[in-house]
């Protein structure tokens, strides 16, 4: 069954596969959301979980540290959801 993906603070909606990551989901479906290493150690993909709640089926990322965590804040690139979400993407603007 597929999750739901709204961008916040652009609009944009996209299907992500079960056991595929948000930032797969969006590539695949020309959604660009800002990425580096795609293997959750770099940072440049981490947003704000609005709505819903993700998971990393690898284990935690190295560069998700628990206080941001705590803050509602995730590794787009690593992240699967396991509900739909409602994500805020800083870079993507107001």
């Amino acid at each position: 069954m597929p999750f739901r993906v709204q961008v916040s603070n652009t609009g944009q909606q996209f299907q992500v596969a079960a056991g595929e990551t948000v930032l797969q989901a969006a590539l695949r479906q020309g959604v660009s959301l800002p990425w580096g290493c795609a293997a959750g150690v770099c940072g440049s993909c981490l947003g704000r979980v609005l709505e819903g709640r993700m998971v990393y089926p690898h284990g935690p990322p190295l560069a998700l540290f628990e206080p941001d965590r705590a803050r509602g804040l995730g590794l787009f690139c690593v992240g699967c959801p396991v509900t739909d979400l409602v994500i805020h993407v800083p870079e993507l603007g107001a």
